[in-house]
């Protein structure tokens, strides 16, 4: 493990033992400051107890949970994963059967509702309150009817924690410290719950920072992160704003992006944001950006192919490019696992990434799934992971998992084995369960890519109509950005993630709507008058 000499700043969040708030900028050490704080915790356990540290995505919460763990550090009871997936396992699974009685293990667990499924509800929520859970009988209806809605998970679980005396003393006695990241993406419901356990007594760690607030369209409100940090009784706040990653001339691109009157880092290097216009369409881009790929590699700009991310808002823009690129890449899209969202799906994910190589050992899946079956079932259990891995043979793989899955409580798997199905027979979708390979361009959009780093970003979509979003007025060219706000948030993620080197691409023609190209206008985001000065065209 590498020496960690953290900052003033860094060692101020990892001393404080009372509940705080950290808000912190991109490449400001924020996940070691957590580990830090984790690991100085969990030696102070009882082997019963540990903390809470969820986390946005499953990788993160993996790679903080790799980090906890190095040299065999010890995190006891410990719980890491997302906030859906703590609601579900801590507090819905065990609890809720015994306020609205039932099984909540036989519930069919969906992402979004089908229109029969809504029809349960008297009203139409994105991301439902406990209040509005509690007020709606359609939200039971929908549990009786076998139904249990992802997007109410953090308002079920605030319920069972005000109706739930067990639920409430399980939380005291399993867990001393909570710790939330990405705070600006939470809900109101996710908020509430957040501070309902600070309530019951566990130390409370919220990070975020309100600038890279960028799912407010599912529901989040990056007011309530704001509401923390001004929370002085309950909370102390500590600000971590030194960005180590990117280069202090992509730091103040970025920044200005945000505020024009940000003061900008003096630097004596030259400038590496770049502005590039290419004459065709995203096809020819890529096939324009494929030899400078080359020439990175052979100047050792890069040592990988790897270190180069493709970026866009929208998803369509990264198929059109990559049907230019000339090397081997990988992009990132939801499988139809993903799709599903089912407890089930996940295992079966990591089944698959077991099975390709993502996931290194069975012992890496026997921890996280199969910890609680009796250690005589061990060697029978990495016998039939190790079957897993070796198997050649689609339906003999999905009758090997599906054993799997009935020795962990599931035993309804068809939607899951038909997403296999299809899974196996796409090599793009293949690809995603696979480690990178060193060769591999990465290409994602810039929802996908919060929270990663790359040495060089080309980020596309930089037309008008393209990004930011924008929907036609009375006139043609009446200018209505209805989600400004969270697109510079975005726009700013995607610049961020940029170690060496970020690039702006617009091309010359845009695809509209109706799939016909036409010239192209430069972006909003191009025309922002503080940025001069701060960018190169490059030819």
């Amino acid at each position: 493990m590498s020496t960690f000499n953290p900052t003033l700043q860094q060692q101020a969040a990892i001393d404080c033992e009372d509940s705080i708030v950290i808000t912190a900028c991109p490449g400001s050490g924020k996940t070691t400051v957590m580990k830090e704080k984790i690991r100085g915790i969990t030696p102070n356990l009882s082997s019963h107890k540990g903390v809470i540290a969820i986390t946005f995505t499953k990788k993160a919460s993996e790679e903080l949970k790799k980090r906890c763990k190095e040299n065999a550090h010890d995190t006891k009871l410990s719980f890491f994963g997302t906030i859906d997936s703590f609601c579900l396992k801590e507090l819905i699974l065990p609890f809720l059967g015994r306020i609205w009685y039932g099984k909540p293990s036989d519930c069919k667990i969906v992402k979004e509702l089908d229109s029969h499924q809504q029809l349960y509800l008297s009203g139409k929520y994105n991301s439902p309150t406990c209040d509005e859970l509690s007020s709606d009988a359609g939200f039971k209806a929908l549990y009786d009817a076998g139904i249990l809605w992802m997007s109410s998970f953090a308002a079920l679980s605030l319920f069972i924690l005000n109706n739930s005396v067990s639920a409430r003393r399980y939380i005291r006695a399993r867990y001393s410290h909570v710790f939330i990241d990405e705070y600006q993406d939470s809900s109101q419901a996710q908020h509430e719950l957040f501070i309902k356990i600070k309530e019951l007594g566990l130390i409370a760690t919220a990070v975020g920072d309100i600038d890279q607030s960028i799912y407010q369209f599912r529901g989040s409100q990056p007011e309530f992160l704001l509401a923390l940090t001004e929370d002085n009784a309950n909370f102390q706040h500590f600000e971590l704003d030194l960005n180590h990653r990117c280069h202090p001339s992509i730091v103040n691109y970025a920044s200005r992006v945000l505020d024009p009157g940000y003061k900008l880092i003096a630097h004596e290097d030259d400038i590496y944001v770049f502005r590039r216009l290419i004459n065709g369409s995203l096809k020819n881009a890529a096939e324009h950006v494929s030899p400078w790929i080359d020439d990175w590699l052979e100047k050792n700009t890069i040592n990988n192919a790897s270190d180069v991310a493709i970026l866009a808002k929208k998803e369509i823009s990264l198929r059109e490019f990559s049907t230019g690129l000339t090397h081997n890449h990988r992009l990132y899209t939801d499988s139809p696992l993903n799709d599903i969202g089912t407890e089930c799906a996940d295992v079966y994910s990591d089944l698959l990434l077991y099975k390709y190589g993502a996931i290194p050992t069975a012992q890496d899946v026997i921890e996280k799934y199969f910890f609680q079956l009796p250690a005589r079932n061990m060697a029978d259990i990495r016998r039939q992971l190790k079957g897993i891995r070796a198997e050649a043979i689609l339906e003999a793989f999905i009758e090997k998992s599906n054993g799997l899955l009935e020795l962990i409580g599931f035993d309804e798997f068809e939607e899951e084995n038909d997403a296999v199905r299809l899974i196996w027979s796409k090599d793009t979708w293949v690809k995603l369960f696979k480690p990178i390979a060193k060769d591999e361009v990465q290409l994602m959009t810039l929802h996908k890519s919060k929270g990663l780093e790359f040495k060089i970003i080309l980020h596309l979509d930089m037309e008008e109509w393209s990004f930011p979003h924008r929907i036609p007025g009375d006139n043609w060219d009446d200018i209505n950005y209805p989600s400004l706000a969270e697109d510079t948030n975005l726009h700013y993620v995607g610049v961020t993630r940029a170690e060496l080197c970020c690039i702006l691409i617009r091309t010359s023609l845009r695809r509209n709507a109706q799939g016909n190209y036409g010239n192209s206008r430069p972006s909003y985001f191009l025309g922002l008058p503080q940025l001069e000065g701060l960018y190169q065209s490059i030819t």
